[in-house]
């Protein structure tokens, strides 16, 4: 199939009829019937089948219509590409953060970019590790931040911060009058966690060691912002990543330092085999100007 080809039975795929691809592609419905008569006897393979006068498709074509579909993300992005190449200031960023990160320093990193470049038209989605990856191995977004360790043939690790791990918690609780937190110090308290291994790729064994099973883990939810904010509403104790609660971020909450060799990765990357734009490469320093600072604060 060449992208003519594609574009016509993507087109019918989407609007489900000769006559919704022939409007969504401004051509005539025979136009879009003889393309599609010629890709299937090309093919040797029947696409749709009439079922009650509507055009229903086959197993073959909704197989092929997802590898196509991934495909034309990237024929779309070549289009946007070089547009941004002719003007800088303009076109758009594509960003894929794990959580934490996406909810505290990446949108402080895109501000500082968009205000340089106001025209820029920038999207951020927070996937899971597995995700992550795979968007950034898919060529679908510019840059990737991400908590964990990428270890991935296609993908460039940019730079690598660490950050640890600290408990919040109100002012009142008990725990406040320490300077520091141990794992055995949480005995007794009821806490609100994050699952360590999920997002950050850390082992809760080694976070909390031989204690672990005494620990009461009242609420488990899936990003540090999310704890914290349980935190504000019960007073209870939080294990969160520093990055979290960066840039006082929450100051009804008081932060304590978790005594733990085990630290919190910060990864940024991008897709070895495509080079970033301009955009993408204002962003990525403005980005690593702040994990840097953020790295030398003690907490």
């Amino acid at each position: 199939m060449n992208l003519r080809q594609m574009e016509v039975f993507r087109a019918i795929m989407l609007t489900g009829s000769i006559a919704g691809a022939a409007e969504l592609l401004h051509i005539s419905q025979s136009a879009v019937s003889k393309m599609l008569s010629h890709t299937q006897q090309r093919m040797g393979l029947k696409l749709f089948e009439l079922v009650k006068g509507r055009l229903v498709a086959t197993r073959e074509a909704i197989a092929l219509y997802e590898e196509i579909e991934r495909l034309w993300r990237n024929v779309e992005k070549v289009h946007s590409l070089a547009g941004e190449l002719a003007n800088p200031n303009k076109g758009s960023l594509y960003i894929a953060a794990s959580p934490s990160l996406g909810m505290t320093v990446v949108p402080q990193s895109v501000a500082a970019t968009v205000k340089e470049r106001p025209e820029l038209r920038v999207k951020v989605i927070l996937p899971l590790p597995s995700g992550l990856i795979e968007v950034v191995a898919d060529k679908l977004v510019d840059i990737g931040i991400s908590n964990f360790s990428v270890d991935h043939p296609s993908i460039t690790v940019h730079a690598r911060y660490h950050y640890p791990l600290v408990c919040i918690m109100a002012p009142d609780h008990p725990l406040a009058r320490q300077e520091t937190i141990r794992p055995a110090d949480l005995v007794g308290h009821r806490m609100i966690s994050v699952p360590l291994q999920e997002l950050y790729g850390i082992s809760e064994e080694k976070v909390y060691g031989e204690v672990i099973e005494q620990l009461n883990i009242g609420v488990e939810v899936r990003s540090g912002l999310i704890a914290s904010l349980f935190s504000l509403a019960s007073g209870e104790v939080a294990v969160v990543d520093a990055l979290t609660i960066s840039n006082n971020l929450l100051p009804q909450l008081e932060v304590r330092p978790l005594e733990t060799r085990e630290r919190i990765q910060a990864e940024v990357i991008h897709n070895s085999y495509r080079p970033l734009s301009p955009q993408a490469e204002r962003f990525r320093d403005i980005l690593c100007d702040k994990l840097a600072a953020l790295q030398a604060v003690p907490f």
